[in-house]
């Protein structure tokens, strides 16, 4: 072990108990990892080298092999590399660490994690020369939290590199400019590409850290197009994904998402199929029943989407799915449906819910997509004229996300009012009677442009969106009138 440098030779900076039982805490709990991993830096939290080598080799556990620790498991995993095997086995392989699981008591985790942290700050303290003596041999030193470490030591606080609270040093902004301009034109500022032109134009793709919000009215189909869009990203892109839905359950979500790429071209597939002969298996012909097969195999070939029923869709519960599921498993992109506040719809629980789910974008680097309703009323109101007071009990939310669009089915007796042209502002034309369109309000976005509105055509019973311009008004045509309804579409 390395030689400790204190003015008290008695007092040490270390403790190897409290490191045995963080790690023994780690392995008993894993998911202690999501709270507490990303705060903790091996090299100068842990003083011990095995215990150092534990964690380290539990975080690598974690993240690339499993989430469940077993003997079994811990065992195959230590022994896949030559050098992590000969450490395992010199400390004594699992009955290692089995003995430090069997002395700890997680539930008092995080006591344990602030007396690891107190030693940290202490060591890195007394190697840039602070007096640390004078607080180890303070008599209430074990009382002593790590934020007394820091306070205490504030007036000459230099450099510290062990993390706390997850905080970070502020930087110089523009210092790096011209590097970061060169870094643009290598690699320009664009996310992943969404299945619509204009998305991916207008938004900058789907870019990490950012949150997207997609309203529309009940039941008009905002599910199913987010069951196509995570398709997309999974099955093309080629992503991880997370689903969490607190209205839908499982086998909703995937008939949505068989539905989509049984219709969309854009998989390879475009067999005109509708989800109520799919869940109901009533083909036309048999023929039909093996191209669905064909499209159920390629899903069960190609999906990398977790999915998760939110009984509990606390603020909670959805950071602690989202961090298991980055952290563990490598999700990139989450899917949040219905965005709504937790045991209750005002607006301060709904927007603190959206904060939640920005927050996690930027903390985890990772894009958040979440649906949201809109109100009754928006029924009657043009599509142009939507924003987000239409957004229901949350109008407040619209502060928080990156890119919201709004979007309403269009009544059939109001086609006469509107054209539309294509993406760069050609060919205007008249809407055809016989499909149906969604306008989509642009409302915000911080890729690119908005107040426009996109028009896009829809089938839901096909789960098929095809983007086919910019919506215009129509201005010598009349007023909009009230609809009771949606209903009286032609067939697509």
């Amino acid at each position: 072990m390395a030689d400790v440098k204190l003015e008290d030779k008695e007092k040490k900076s270390y403790d190897i108990s409290t490191e045995s039982i963080v790690i023994g805490s780690f392995f008993k709990n894993p998911d202690l990892y999501i709270e507490y991993g990303t705060l903790i830096r091996s090299k100068y939290d842990f003083f011990d080298e095995h215990m150092r080598f534990l964690f380290d080799s539990f975080e690598t556990f974690y993240k690339t092999f499993s989430q469940e620790v077993t003997d079994s498991k811990v065992n195959t995993f230590m022994l896949q590399q030559e050098d992590r095997k000969i450490k395992y086995k010199k400390i004594g392989g699992w009955k290692t660490i089995n003995r430090m699981m069997s002395l700890c008591d997680e539930n008092d985790f995080k006591n344990h994690f602030d007396r690891l942290k107190k030693y940290s700050l202490i060591r890195e303290f007394d190697k840039k020369g602070f007096p640390v003596g004078r607080i180890l041999n303070h008599p209430k030193f074990d009382k002593i939290t790590a934020e007394q470490v820091i306070q205490s030591m504030r007036a000459s606080v230099d450099k510290i590199h062990t993390i706390i609270g997850g905080g970070e040093d502020s930087v110089v902004l523009g210092s790096d400019m011209k590097s970061s301009v060169l870094n643009w034109r290598k690699s320009p500022a664009m996310g992943i590409e969404f299945p619509w032109e204009n998305w991916t134009n207008l938004f900058r793709g789907w870019r990490l850290k950012k949150l997207f919000v997609d309203g529309m009215l009940s039941n008009e189909g905002k599910s199913r197009r987010m069951t196509f869009l995570a398709a997309f990203i999974s099955l093309i892109l080629g992503k991880k994904i997370l689903i969490m839905a607190n209205e839908m359950d499982e086998e909703d979500i995937k008939a949505g998402m068989i539905t989509a790429v049984c219709n969309n071209p854009v998989f390879g597939f475009e067999y005109n199929i509708p989800e109520r002969n799919i869940v109901l298996g009533d083909y036309d012909s048999e023929e039909q029943a093996d191209k669905v097969l064909e499209v159920a195999e390629y899903i069960e070939n190609n999906t990398k989407i977790y999915f998760k029923e939110m009984s509990d869709y606390s603020d909670t519960s959805i950071e602690h799915e989202v961090k298991k599921h980055t952290l563990g498993l490598g999700v990139e992109y989450f899917f949040y449906d219905t965005l709504k506040g937790h045991k209750s719809d005002n607006w301060e629980t709904v927007k603190q819910t959206t904060t939640k789910l920005k927050d996690i974008c930027m903390a985890m680097n990772v894009g958040g997509y979440a649906t949201i309703q809109l109100t009754d009323d928006s029924l009657f109101i043009d599509i142009f004229d939507f924003s987000s007071n239409n957004i229901a009990n949350a109008k407040q939310l619209k502060h928080v996300v990156d890119c919201m669009v709004l979007e309403k089915r269009i009544h059939i007796d109001d086609y006469s009012r509107y054209t539309f042209v294509d993406s760069w502002g050609q060919g205007e034309r008249e809407l055809d009677r016989k499909k149906m369109y969604y306008g989509q309000k642009v409302d915000k976005n911080r890729g690119g442009g908005k107040g426009m509105v996109l028009l896009t055509e829809v089938d839901l019973d096909l789960n098929t969106w095809y983007e086919v311009g910019i919506l215009k008004k129509n201005m010598s045509s009349s007023k909009q009138k009230n609809r009771p309804n949606q209903n009286g579409y032609g067939k697509k």
